[in-house]
């Protein structure tokens, strides 16, 4: 996007640079005045695409371990403070890191899934961007046939109202495949592998199951594909530019809502901004096998959805989540640390679970007879 901005100002100064000015008796001070504030003003796009260009293909890994460990390190020197207790480079490293990355197997099952992820995702968004594509492309052409329009001009205020709008539909794709997936018992077998993580880091955000992971991608896919064939039809802009805006939106939210903490052991609160996005607190919550914490707090940055159908929950200061699933104990969890738990075992599951349901409704139906 920015290329395309940059390479605008420059031909129009290229083209401007062959021309030989006129001498001075011929140009008016305003005339400078108006070719400098043309020139400011396509600086100054040019500087805001080159930020949104930064925003997409910047070095998100190194964003979010750099938030993780920087909270850690601010939290514990705030708390060391308070306490006044001598520093302790062991205890930071604890605090920071609460369990043992040699020996716990749960974070090594994260590890494993995200490298898995890293060279996979390819192949597993792959359905949902190719219906995305093309639903785009043929409701963007289907409305242009049917009504006749001249194209807006694109700005950047246009742009930051088109993002802000495919972020909200993202958003909403996102929150009712969620809330599907612990309500569909077939869903829920797959959405397990993400709630067996039993320590909390970064890379549990990859961890999930790839089939889920496609069905979340289509569903994305159809919604978005309503706004952005809008775009296009009212600005003339490309399929890329028109979908490049959900990826800005969801990068500055992931960072406002310190997104890399919402899969750590820092319960840390929004305050009254809870009321619109998701905390790393109230994700942690989302994660516990505590009672009163089922099934809550099921958006990605956006608490909006919870609260409108009741399933948001602000957790009270120090309120600690019991990470794991429900009716599975410490052991028995165990067993989705496995790349078989993680990727065989769930579609077992559901094929044992789908079969004994037949088999019961089959000898249910005999037995009336």
């Amino acid at each position: 996007m920015c290329s395309l901005g940059c390479a605008r100002v420059s031909t129009v100064g290229q083209v401007r640079d062959n021309f030989p000015e006129k001498g001075s008796r011929g140009r008016s001070p305003r005339t400078d005045e108006i070719r400098l504030g043309a020139h400011a003003g396509g600086a100054k796009e040019c500087r805001v695409k080159e930020l949104f260009d930064y925003i997409i293909h910047g070095p998100q890994l190194l964003v979010t371990w750099s938030i993780f460990f920087g909270s850690g390190i601010i939290i514990y020197i705030i708390y060391a403070i308070n306490s006044e207790f001598k520093f302790s480079f062991s205890e930071l490293v604890q605090h920071c890191v609460p369990f043992n990355i040699f020996t716990d197997r749960s974070f090594h099952a994260d590890v494993k899934i995200y490298l898995i992820a890293k060279v996979i995702d390819g192949f597993i968004f792959f359905p949902g961007i190719f219906i995305n594509a093309w639903l785009t492309i043929y409701l963007s052409g289907l409305l242009k046939s049917i009504i006749p329009f001249h194209a807006l001009e694109f700005t950047v205020l246009m742009a930051s109202i088109c993002a802000i709008v495919m972020f909200v539909v993202v958003e909403f794709s996102d929150f009712v495949c969620h809330y599907a997936e612990h309500k569909i018992p077939v869903l829920w077998e797959l959405h397990k592998v993400h709630h067996s993580a039993q320590f909390l880091n970064p890379l549990t955000a990859k961890r999930g199951h790839p089939l889920a992971n496609v069905l979340e991608g289509i569903i994305r896919g159809i919604l978005t594909a309503i706004p952005g064939a809008l775009f296009i039809f009212l600005f003339n802009i490309t399929i890329v530019e028109a979908l490049s805006f959900s990826v800005i939106a969801s990068k500055i939210f992931l960072i406002a809502t310190l997104d890399p903490l919402k899969h750590s052991h820092h319960p840390i609160s929004l305050g009254i901004f809870d009321k619109l996005l998701i905390s790393p607190h109230m994700h942690q919550i989302h994660h516990s096998k505590t009672q009163a914490h089922w099934d809550k707090n099921f958006g990605t940055n956006l608490s909006i959805f919870d609260w409108m159908i009741g399933t948001a929950y602000k957790p009270s200061r120090g309120e600690k989540p019991a990470y794991g699933i429900s009716g599975y104990s410490d052991e028995s969890i165990k067993k989705y640390n496995t790349l078989y738990g993680a990727y065989l075992y769930p579609l077992v599951s559901i094929y044992e679970k789908t079969k004994q349901n037949i088999r019961s409704k089959y000898f249910a139906f005999g037995s009336v007879e």
